[in-house]
């Protein structure tokens, strides 16, 4: 309802973003309202006027004006100036001490990784990759020494891989307890093709320990062996890159989700509901966005966000739901502050190689699983594949 209701107030007020060069510089901490986002999107809403608060950016309200504000009051980022934070977190470097060493090409992408894994050292500042933002530029055979069939997600089909509102900055997803560097083998080709002779650009991902790509676990992954790996071993999966573009982490079983998950029946859905989801996956299926599943550590439960949309889904003879996965941790207000090493991961972090339920991935420390020759097929609208 919230995104509906947003969008009713745009249609009938004036609506604006951050620009920086009209954002407030606030001397102390004036009474009033202070918003920070991590993720997603923020609104003000004042009168007539809308504050758009987008990631990395915050904002300040009082009873005469809604305002950007261009540093973020010291009190707004207490959990990361907190010792478990520090604790946490791993250490910092910037990408001109490499490049003020002389290390550029192949040798500048091998020491950004060895300071990962020996370390474990990370860049910042953070690179705001949805602006189009990055940390280096490499040929493509800089980036191809890393290339292997592992992969952290999968694209909702080629036009979602060349959408236009996709990022043109090639993401490397590297993962300090599985020693295991991932390029986004889906993108690496097309960029290739749109730079020609160009070096492209390329922001690495550096992840907690206790984070692996999806193909850790092999082919026939299932919900269940990803629960059980995360509350027992406290083991988590890397978020997909664009979820909007409908990126999802691994295909679901109908089965899965009526095992897991409390679904209504189809009668039971409101009718003009009920219309309007049916007309919405017999047009696009799941690549708009994937369905949500979160896990939260400790309670050992499943949380799925529309399980109506499920049922109209299964009804409609899609057994294989394109899914995304968030983990809540304990130290989950933390994680904003950059990738370390999380509460409860274990001695220093180290992925165990013990194995997950029955006939799941039995992984030794310090290497993957073999992944299958490609990534599995997205599914189309009627849930075959889409080719």
């Amino acid at each position: 309802m919230l995104p509906a209701l947003i969008a009713l107030a745009l249609t009938s007020t004036q609506a604006y973003g951050q620009e920086e060069d009209s954002c407030e510089e606030l001397e102390g901490t004036p009474p009033g309202l202070y918003v920070t986002t991590d993720e997603g999107l923020t609104f003000l809403m004042k009168g007539n006027d809308v504050l758009e608060v987008a990631p990395g950016e915050s904002a300040f309200a009082d009873e005469s004006k809604l305002a950007c504000v261009k540093e973020v009051p010291q009190f707004l980022d207490w959990p990361c100036a907190t010792d478990a934070a520090a604790s946490r977190k791993f250490s910092t470097f910037a990408i001109s001490d490499l490049t003020n060493q002389g290390l550029e090409g192949p040798k500048l992408a091998s020491e950004v990784v060895r300071r990962y894994f020996e370390i474990p050292e990370v860049i910042e500042p953070v690179p705001d990759w949805l602006e189009g933002e990055y940390h280096t530029k490499l040929a493509y055979s800089d980036i191809i020494q890393f290339a292997s069939s592992e992969y952290w997600y999968h694209a909702a089909g080629t036009p979602a891989l060349t959408d236009e509102r996709r990022p043109k900055v090639l993401q490397v997803s590297l993962y300090v307890g599985t020693n295991t560097v991932v390029v986004d083998r889906q993108r690496v080709e097309f960029l290739r093709k749109h730079y020609g002779d160009e070096e492209i650009p390329v922001m690495f991902v550096f992840n907690d320990s206790n984070t692996v790509p999806i193909s850790y676990f092999g082919p026939n992954v299932s919900l269940e062996e990803i629960h059980k790996a995360f509350n027992e071993r406290n083991i988590k999966i890397a978020d997909v890159p664009m979820w909007p573009l409908g990126d999802y982490t691994l295909a679901s079983t109908a089965d899965e989700f009526e095992k897991f998950f409390d679904l209504p029946e189809l009668t039971d859905i409101d009718p003009i509901r009920r219309e309007a989801l049916t007309a919405q996956l017999e047009t696009f299926g799941f690549t708009k966005k994937p369905a949500f599943v979160t896990m939260i550590s400790g309670n050992g439960k499943l949380y799925v966000d529309d399980p109506a949309l499920i049922r109209i889904a299964m009804s409609l003879g899609i057994d294989r739901i394109p899914t995304a996965l968030t983990f809540v941790e304990p130290d989950v207000h933390l994680t904003r502050c950059g990738p370390g090493t999380p509460v409860g991961s274990g001695t220093n972090g180290v992925i165990s190689g013990e194995s997950t339920p029955p006939g799941g991935a039995t992984i030794p420390p310090g290497s993957s699983s073999p992944p299958p020759s490609s990534p599995e097929e997205p599914i189309s609208p009627a849930g075959g594949d889409s080719g």
